[in-house]
């Protein structure tokens, strides 16, 4: 690479850097109130790990029963669209076994958090080096390390532990997500 081309990449990294803090300036609050409500709702987490686990289960039942409760009615009629009935009958029935047997699809429900906590990671670490112009930048990276070390325990599994498990692993990436976001926007100048 010339001398040129590495001036020029130096140039465009300082005035991405300069756009980056100028952006965290210009929302710092709105940086300050989500970290915050990360940080909260983490902690209520982290006292109720068995009631953040089953709940969160729970919550995606009765989306489900009614969603697609509701999609059957609008499908049966619309006539129109007899394969959504399909999808609404999908929806209708995981929610029932969801609300019926909530211990056996919490097990699942484990292994679909790791495959989104493993994504989640990879993007905050992405969204890290985005930020990578900004003073604080590593905090968003180490909280994404967090995510992907959290999902690793995950993949690796604890079945005895599982339910109180998976409220701790909630709670622990809200509030590492939380702070990360309070520590990016640390010290930028109002």
């Amino acid at each position: 690479m010339s001398l040129t081309k590495i001036a020029a990449t130096l140039g465009d990294s300082e005035a991405l850097a300069a756009r980056v803090e100028q952006e965290l300036r210009n929302h710092k609050g709105k940086f300050i109130v989500q970290g915050m409500v990360f940080i909260l709702a983490g902690a209520l987490a982290a006292g109720l790990p068995g009631a953040t686990a089953l709940n969160t289960e729970l919550v995606i039942g009765v989306i489900l029963l009614l969603t697609g409760a509701f999609q059957m009615i609008l499908t049966l009629r619309s006539k129109l669209h007899w394969w959504s009935l399909l999808s609404a009958g999908l929806s209708i029935a995981i929610g029932i076994v969801i609300l019926w047997k909530p211990l056996p699809v919490l097990l699942t429900i484990v292994t679909v958090l790791a495959i989104f906590m493993t994504l989640e990671g990879l993007l905050e670490l992405m969204l890290a080096f985005e930020f990578r112009g900004a003073r604080n930048w590593r905090w968003m990276l180490f909280s994404g390390i967090i995510s992907l070390v959290l999902a690793a325990v995950l993949w690796i599994g604890f079945p005895g532990f599982d339910l109180f498990y998976l409220g701790w692993v909630i709670a622990v990436n809200l509030i590492c997500y939380g702070v990360s976001l309070l520590l990016l926007v640390w010290k930028i100048a109002a």
